[in-house]
């Protein structure tokens, strides 16, 4: 009798392992899924994979572009911050129920044209090309979700130069980029919603460089393309 059970109890004991790691998953699965709200039709869902998508408005401060601008005319043609604009996507995946990834790509550009005495017209045009990789805290609500989170990235600016005599310049800067974000969620249905977000940003970015390591012309310092940056963005996400 006792060499029965002593032969049975293994058998039996993988059955309740078996057992147990079912209802585990089965619970996991459970709260996964997209529960409806009866009250206003939204959906109470877990944050799974999603691309998303927009434009924004930002507000820079780059002091070294800015003293770099004012050395070409006098009095001073800009100060503070100038209002850029911004397009970007990304895609979002889940690594638990309260944290995901992201990895994004940003566009952020700004042009000048100036008009310098006895020179005629300058433009200048800078751009940002901006891929990071974020990290979010999802909090998850009736048909929302709200996000909030930061990451780190390698971007690269781009300065675009013509001057009042038609000749071009192009020189770049490359450098870390620092995000901290807050994204609202809002559903339009299960898998479709609006996208709402503010960001900071700290570009450090080194100084502006031409091909065989020419300069802008300046009268003080080498420009650079660091800057601090406040950001609105408007978009659409899908999840999947």
């Amino acid at each position: 009798m006792d060499f029965l059970l002593n032969s049975r109890l293994p058998v039996f004991t993988a059955k309740i392992a078996v057992a147990a790691a079912f209802i585990v998953c089965s619970t996991d699965l459970s709260r996964a899924q997209s529960v409806p709200d009866s009250a206003n039709g939204f959906m109470l869902r877990a944050n799974t994979f999603s691309l998303y998508g927009g434009m924004g408005i930002a507000l820079a401060d780059a002091p070294g572009l800015t003293s770099y601008i004012n050395t070409l005319g006098d009095p001073a043609i800009v100060s503070g911050f100038a209002t850029d604009v911004e397009f970007f996507g990304g895609a979002e995946f889940p690594l638990s129920f309260e944290w995901a990834g992201v990895v994004e790509y940003s566009y952020l550009f700004k042009s000048y044209s100036l008009s310098i005495p006895e020179e005629g017209t300058y433009t200048i045009f800078y751009s940002m090309h901006m891929p990071t990789a974020m990290v979010h805290y999802v909090m998850t609500g009736e048909g929302y979700f709200l996000k909030f989170g930061g990451g780190i990235g390698y971007h690269t600016g781009l300065l675009e130069q013509k001057d009042g005599y038609g000749n071009d310049f192009t020189y770049t800067a490359h450098g870390i980029g620092v995000k901290a974000q807050a994204v609202g969620q809002t559903a339009f249905d299960e898998h479709l919603y609006g996208y709402i977000g503010g960001d900071l940003r700290w570009e450090l970015l080194g100084q502006l460089k031409g091909a065989g390591g020419t300069v802008p012309p300046s009268r003080g310092k080498v420009p650079s393309l660091s800057m601090f940056v406040v950001g609105l963005d408007f978009g659409l996400t899908y999840h999947f």
